[in-house]
């Protein structure tokens, strides 16, 4: 970000933007008009020139004439050519059910029977009854004849139900002639031979308007050819006011974006300073999440069973000796505890909750303050009236870690079990709330980070869609 003292800076920069010349844009558009003016009127010559060169009526006449007469000869042989394909068909499709019905009748008669109607047949039937009748026949040869005679009978019966196919068979065979014979008479030879008369006048007349045709497509190609120009021309001059207005608006923008660049530069700045303390603060939020959980909790729990349990051997490690609370110091004189000793004991107002501890820096000044209220104290025990009582920060301390307070020799051995439950619990749990304290740490710095970053995209999202507003409305004022 620019450190650029205000004002003087600025002012220079506005100084350098240079704004469009006007005259320059002016004097280039004098000359391309020049030239438009100029091609337009050798357009309007060639439009004139083009007027006189026409082909006469009647030659116009005659050939639209030809040319209609050659459409409807067209029109006419595709129609007779619709019909003759339909004819083709339709003798297909006569041919295909001869041949069915030939089949049909074969199928009941049979292809090799050699009676094909039933007076051939009965013909026969009265010779069988003829030969049989004369006694002539041995008992073999009339069994024959009478096996013959009931076929032929049979035969019969079957000639007389195929006898109406036949009959249509001999239609079918009637319309196929008659059809072949409208073939014949549509035949469109004459057109054809009109056709290419009429084809052959119109060339001829094409051949002696040639000369008018060539001389008009000159005059066409040099038409085309000055609107070619006049487009090259209109292009130049669109180009040049283009090209001036894409200056002016760059001269515009230029102004308007160092006008915003120093707007969003200082909303950043503002942004980048917030971001930076509120990184800051969440940065020693992860340095105390990297703090082993529960450390104050397993050090309270050791001190008290250091005191309560002589068999119990504190571990020899430096853990956060700022929070080790100096009254209940395992160098103090130990003694031990034994049911007859032990009195109740009211308890005093120290301040305490029974809660659960917590490691808040907030809990651990209580513990503290605690502690040096009980510093000048060199022992965890006191007599009253010749029997031994808790130590009330003792008392308060195991109050706090939610454990039952001994009064009894009973009690102690619960009280020394149900810490040693607490503190396998807390060590248990110690390495995964260390990994769930730092992971919840490095998650806010990330949504820390991703919240300032959002803000600078918007602030910057913001800027740009006020300049293009601006943008917007200075075109429409120009406009």
């Amino acid at each position: 970000m620019s450190s650029t003292p205000k004002g003087k800076s600025n002012n220079n920069n506005f100084q350098k933007i240079k704004r469009p010349d006007v005259s320059v844009r002016d004097r280039k558009l004098d000359t391309l008009n020049v030239q438009l003016k100029k091609v337009d009127q050798e357009i309007t010559l060639l439009r004139k020139q083009i007027d006189q060169y026409q082909i006469n009526d009647k030659t116009a006449n005659e050939r639209k004439s030809l040319l209609d007469e050659n459409k409807e000869i067209i029109k006419t042989q595709a129609n007779l050519k619709t019909r003759r394909n339909n004819i083709h068909d339709t003798i297909k499709q006569l041919d295909a059910q001869i041949k069915r019905k030939t089949n049909e009748i074969n199928d009941r008669l049979g292809k090799k029977n050699q009676y094909n109607s039933t007076a051939a047949a009965k013909q026969r039937i009265a010779e069988i009854e003829d030969i049989i009748g004369s006694g002539d026949l041995s008992i073999v040869e009339e069994k024959m004849m009478v096996k013959e005679m009931q076929s032929l009978n049979k035969l019969m019966k079957d000639l007389t139900l195929v006898e109406p196919i036949k009959k249509s068979i001999d239609t079918d065979k009637a319309k196929i002639a008659e059809l072949k014979e409208q073939l014949s008479t549509l035949n469109s030879r004459e057109m054809s031979n009109k056709f290419e008369q009429n084809q052959k006048k119109l060339d001829e007349l094409q051949a002696s308007s040639q000369a008018v045709y060539d001389k008009r497509q000159a005059l066409y190609n040099k038409r085309t050819a000055l609107y070619k120009r006049r487009d090259e021309i209109y292009a130049q001059i669109r180009q040049i006011r283009t090209d001036f207005d894409n200056e002016f608006k760059a001269f515009k923008s230029k102004l308007e974006k160092e006008r915003l660049k120093r707007e969003q530069d200082q909303l950043l700045s503002k942004v980048l300073e917030e971001k930076e303390g509120a990184l800051s603060k969440l940065q020693e939020k992860l340095t105390h999440a990297k703090t082993p959980a529960f450390t104050y909790e397993i050090e309270a729990i050791e001190n008290c069973l250091v005191l309560l349990d002589p068999t119990f051997e504190k571990p020899k490690k430096n853990v956060l000796s700022e929070v080790t609370d100096r009254s209940l110091d395992t160098k103090t004189n130990i003694r031990k505890v034994e049911a007859s000793d032990l009195v109740m004991v009211e308890k005093k107002d120290d301040g305490y909750t029974n809660t659960a501890p917590s490691k808040s820096k907030k809990y651990k000044k209580k513990s503290k303050s605690k502690s040096a209220a009980n510093q000048g104290e060199s022992n965890i025990f006191s007599k009253i009236d010749g029997k031994f009582s808790l130590e009330p920060t003792l008392i308060a301390t195991l109050a706090e870690l939610d454990v039952i307070v001994p009064i009894s020799n009973d009690d102690v051995a619960k009280t020394i079990e149900e810490l040693k439950t607490k503190l396998e619990d807390y060590k248990s749990r110690q390495e995964e709330q260390t990994t769930k304290n730092i992971a919840d740490a490095e998650e806010e710095i990330k949504e820390c980070k991703a919240k300032y970053d959002a803000k600078e995209e918007k602030i910057k999202k913001d800027l740009e869609e006020k300049r293009l507003k601006e943008q917007q409305e200075l075109e429409k004022d120009s406009n």
